[in-house]
């Protein structure tokens, strides 16, 4: 066997050494959110318990809460993720006297404690994203029947062109969690989005 075969066959093996390497890339697959929930006067964080799975969060107005998005598998070949949190409710207007639907966004700026952009692959940059938000105190009790929302919001930017595509990914089970987080993916980046509801009472 001459010198251009060996290389020949070397060519070949390495193809297909390459050819079996998976660079897919893909976001993360989810569970859902916990959260714990302060109120004035005694602003200690409480942690509620797995039983009211399923159940809108009982909020008063002043009460500030801090959510954790869990993942159930980490995404794969992501260089950055974008982060958002968007609170809605009702409240008065301080100079019409009318009711205002509100839609605050988090992380505000120069909020650096919860970062809306980050590098995924840094170390611990792919862990669990969290967010602290306040209920404003002129917050409105909630209609009967039409809970608030808290939305949250991913997008993750890949480093490889090869996205998994799939629209709606996995939802893992786990019932110590609340709410509801779907992931999205095409070839060349992927995202998520999430429900967790809430009402307000005295």
């Amino acid at each position: 066997m001459n010198r251009k075969h060996i290389l020949f066959y070397l060519l070949i093996l390495v193809f297909f050494s390459c050819a079996e390497k998976d660079y897919s890339a893909f976001p993360p697959t989810w569970y859902g959110f916990t959260y714990k929930v302060c109120s004035p006067p005694d602003y200690v964080y409480v942690s509620y318990p797995s039983y009211i799975q399923g159940n809108p969060i009982a909020l008063s107005p002043g009460d500030s809460i801090h959510i954790t998005a869990h993942q159930e598998q980490r995404g794969r070949y992501i260089y950055a993720a974008d982060y958002n949190w968007t609170i809605c409710f009702d409240t008065i207007d301080a100079e019409s006297g009318e009711k205002k639907h509100v839609k605050e966004n988090y992380p505000k700026p120069n909020q650096a404690s919860y970062p809306r952009h980050t590098n995924y692959a840094y170390v611990n940059a792919s862990d669990d994203p969290v967010c602290a938000l306040w209920l404003p105190e002129n917050a409105l009790h909630t209609e009967e029947g039409k809970p608030d929302t808290i939305k949250f919001t991913a997008v993750y930017h890949y480093s490889t062109g090869y996205g998994k595509i799939y629209e709606t990914g996995n939802i893992g089970v786990n019932t110590s969690v609340n709410g509801r987080i779907v992931p999205q993916s095409n070839s060349i980046d992927g995202g998520a989005t999430g429900y967790i509801y809430f009402t307000v009472s005295n």
